[in-house]
């Protein structure tokens, strides 16, 4: 999936390495995975493991929600997270995640939530975002994580990084 918004000033672009990005987004992916008991299932959250990411989440993120991501809250994130979404050191769980990353990040985060709520499995997102007269590279994974069986609510586990785009 790519979301494409660039000006026609922007069409030329150079795609700067994507290592770091690729590399953290096949990471959570297979952390994910240690943590089902089976192909095709989604982690419960008690017996899944978070301890290996307690010194750092990167560019990690957990999201607490339903069937309307309008109303998810951020649980936790990590500082390289923050730092790219220009969000405060801790998660602000009182007002919805979604209003808190900036606007022209909400698309993507708003569909790769609801995908992994209605796929039940990693759905990863990368392309170019444009804003403005810039535009970004982003590469994102968005997994669900069950809390309890039948329960409406999930956590949503991802990881985003970004960069911009560099005029060729």
């Amino acid at each position: 999936m790519a979301i494409t918004h660039l000006s026609a000033a922007l069409k030329h672009i150079s795609v700067p390495e994507p290592q770091l990005e690729r590399r953290d987004v096949e990471l959570a992916i297979q952390h994910w995975q240690r943590n089902t008991w089976g192909k095709d299932c989604v982690p419960l959250l008690d017996t899944f493991d978070f301890s290996p990411m307690k010194t750092s989440w990167g560019h990690r993120f957990l999201i607490c929600g339903g069937p309307a991501v309008e109303s998810s809250v951020f649980v936790s994130y990590g500082s390289g997270f923050a730092r790219l979404l220009g969000l405060p050191a801790k998660p602000v769980t009182t007002i919805p995640f979604i209003q808190q990353v900036p606007a022209h990040h909400r698309e993507m985060f708003s569909e790769g939530c609801s995908k992994a709520m209605m796929e039940s499995s990693p759905v990863t997102l990368e392309g170019t975002l444009g804003f403005g007269a810039g535009a970004q590279l982003f590469r994102a994974v968005f997994m669900p994580i069950m809390l309890r069986p039948n329960w409406s609510k999930q956590l949503i586990f991802g990881s985003f990084n970004c960069r911009p785009a560099v005029r060729g």
